[in-house]
């Protein structure tokens, strides 16, 4: 009897649970369906009745926000930074890693120390000096945003570095005595071998990049250069007093639907290349 109480309440707690966990996906999700649903009425129809279904449904309102509202070059200014950006990251962090991994030489260990501590300062707290490095660089430009990603020490070097602490040393050994050199050991024979923990930052490094509001928005001063995120901003603004508000939902909807499709089908390679770089760590 006892065994049998104890089983329905284990049952009982692991269903809550569970509608729980529903109930906060439903959260998280029903606000794009929402706004999905309302990029596709007309002006009026949206302030006549914010939650209804379309009577008419306007995909035009796509092709404006595409057109009109300037998604559409903003949202290929992200496309180039964002994927020169994940590139000059992911490799400004996987040198790094892979010579304090394999590498013993005096203060290896300080660099990823320094790796660790980035984590202990707020990011607000280098907003001041890192503002004035790029004043006196004159890098308030696209130049300047593709630098600020290139910082190879803090997170990205610390998940490969757990991958390359877990790769053999005896197939660099045997690619050195055919004669290859420092450079082309860690391009073509250990970059290969930890792509896991490579496709996982860049991951990463993508949504995060995609997302990126702050940099943008500090140093690009032409409004030509925008990229989404910083376009979607000077959107809103915009419509504060156009009250065209189907077309900014339009547009938010292009700005978050390559981040979701991605995330959708490689949510898995994420979570496994993260969690077997902390095994491996």
């Amino acid at each position: 009897m006892n065994s049998e109480r104890k089983s329905l309440g284990q049952l009982a707690l692991r269903t809550v649970i569970q509608l729980l966990f529903m109930a906060y996906a439903v959260s998280l999700i029903y606000p794009f369906i929402w706004m999905l649903i309302n990029s596709l009425k007309s002006n009026q129809e949206f302030f006549m009745d914010i939650w209804s279904l379309p009577k008419e449904w306007r995909w035009d309102n796509y092709a404006a926000a595409w057109s009109s509202a300037n998604i559409g070059k903003y949202f290929f200014n992200s496309v180039w930074m964002t994927a020169i950006g994940t590139f000059t990251s992911v490799m400004c962090a996987a040198m790094p890693a892979y010579v304090v991994a394999k590498y013993k030489f005096k203060g290896s260990n300080i660099v990823y120390a320094l790796a660790i501590v980035g984590f202990l300062i707020p990011t607000v707290g280098t907003f001041g000096p890192w503002y004035l490095l790029m004043q006196q660089l004159g890098l308030f430009n696209p130049l300047g945003v593709m630098l600020g990603y290139a910082g190879g020490i803090g997170f990205n070097m610390i998940i490969l570095y757990s991958f390359f602490k877990g790769i053999s040393w005896e197939y660099a050994e045997a690619a050195f005595m055919d004669g290859a050199g420092h450079f082309r050991v860690f391009l073509f024979i250990m970059l290969p071998l930890v792509r896991g923990g490579i496709v996982a930052v860049c991951i990463f490094a993508v949504i995060g990049i995609w997302n990126d509001y702050f940099q943008p928005f500090i140093l690009l001063q032409d409004a030509s250069q925008y990229t989404i995120a910083v376009g979607l901003a000077n959107l809103v603004e915009v419509q504060k007093y156009s009250a065209n508000y189907t077309v900014l939902f339009a547009a938010m909807w292009i700005a978050v639907l390559p981040i979701l499709i991605a995330y959708l089908f490689l949510q898995e390679k994420l979570i496994s290349g993260f969690a077997m770089g902390g095994l491996k760590g």
